[in-house]
């Protein structure tokens, strides 16, 4: 009977190998053991943070940096400061798509383009709810071209911006000097999540059966964000946003000044109010909730750059009263009439994937609410958005 082969006892193995009573060959970084049951080995650990034979630990006198002077002092964490099960690969799978796709699709504009791809990530990496945000629409995003693992990433997204939501309201609660461009970053994505999520039936956007929709008193106060933080956020990460933004209201202001009666669709909407609405109590609400919706069509009818953008076709949103909104949750006729004529501007962005179908889900609902009078009120809408009623 040959001899049993003998090995030679250590006791300098690692731990993982001891606690399942196998030899460790001690290979390092990480035994053989510990590779083949894809475990993690704590000579990984012990060599991280400076045990074994790893790299010498950078101190600012054994290195100098190559700018000249001392290098930065390296803080070296504890082996408990970092979770044991690594990288979350969805969150950065969903990163990845913002910043090489989602963040394209939001603006035409090369400077804004820049903004949203660039800037509003830094903004994230200051406050976690404003990196749900973008985590959140990048998912809603993969959800409409993998429409095979849609149901996933739209749970995702739901997951991501319910979360942001609740520590971004508690911010709203004390907005600063500090953290008004955070706020302002989630309050402007939580614009385009709202838009790509997936619609109700009933969906009016802007109003629900219990009133006037909650993510529009979160984007209505980026106006008084604004309106009070401007210096603060101009001269924030956001600026380019605000440069960008400043241009496209000049050459709104401009083209308004310049429009004719004869090309204001909206004049023959405020003669039907003024002239034939009954509800006298409320007509000044619907007169100024149309001279409003006058600033989204200034560049209507206009050929060439630099069309419309989301904030052209927003701002009515941004301006319009309260007065307006609870009239529209009541469904009058006189509110629902001045709505269709907004879908008009919003069948302007249907190009974009977050905005598809929204002007003809709208304007359907719409329709269906008015009575027989009031749908020939809307008949330039339907022809402008080419939508037909079932027969």
């Amino acid at each position: 009977m040959s001899a049993r082969k003998t090995h030679r006892k250590t006791r300098t193995g690692c731990r993982t190998c001891k606690q399942r009573k196998i030899k460790c060959d001690e290979q390092r970084p990480s035994c053989n053991n510990c590779i083949k049951h894809s475990v993690q080995c704590d000579f990984l650990a012990s060599q991280a943070f400076g045990g074994g034979i790893g790299l010498p630990l950078v101190t600012p006198s054994s290195h100098a940096s190559p700018h000249g002077g001392s290098a930065s002092n390296f803080v070296v964490p504890s082996p408990n400061s970092g979770p044991a099960s690594g990288l979350n690969l969805l969150d950065l799978e969903l990163l990845h798509n913002y910043v090489t796709s989602t963040a394209f699709t939001i603006h035409t504009d090369p400077a804004m383009k820049i903004a949203w791809r660039v800037n509003v990530p830094q903004v994230g990496f200051s406050y976690d709810f404003v990196m749900r945000g973008i985590l959140a629409l990048s998912a809603l995003h993969m959800a409409h071209y993998k429409p095979a693992k849609r149901e996933h990433y739209i749970s995702q997204a739901m997951l991501q911006h319910q979360t942001g939501l609740r520590d971004a309201t508690e911010v709203m609660t004390s907005v600063t000097k500090e953290n008004c461009t955070g706020v302002y970053a989630f309050s402007a994505l939580t614009i385009f999540f709202t838009l790509a999520s997936p619609r109700k039936p009933g969906d009016l956007l802007l109003v629900g059966e219990n009133g006037i929709a909650d993510w529009l008193f979160l984007v209505k106060g980026t106006s008084f964000i604004f309106n009070n933080y401007e210096e603060f956020l101009r001269e924030g990460l956001l600026e380019p946003m605000f440069t960008s933004g400043s241009r496209q209201s000049a050459l709104r202001t401009q083209y308004l000044s310049e429009k004719s009666p004869q090309d204001d669709p909206l004049i023959g909407l405020s003669g039907l109010i003024a002239q034939n609405s009954t509800d006298e109590a409320n007509k000044h609400v619907y007169l100024a909730a149309i001279e409003t919706l006058r600033k989204s069509y200034a560049f209507y009818n206009r050929p060439g750059p630099p069309g419309y953008e989301t904030g052209d076709v927003f701002i009515w949103i941004f301006e319009v009263t309260e007065e307006f909104l609870q009239l529209l949750r009541l469904h009058t006729q006189e509110s629902l009439t001045i709505f269709s004529y907004f879908c008009v501007v919003l069948k302007r962005l249907d190009s974009h994937w977050w905005m598809q179908g929204w002007s003809t889900h709208l304007i359907s609902k719409i329709w269906n609410l008015l009575d027989e009078e009031h749908r020939l009120w809307i008949r330039w809408p339907l022809e402008e958005i080419g939508w037909l009623p079932m027969q």
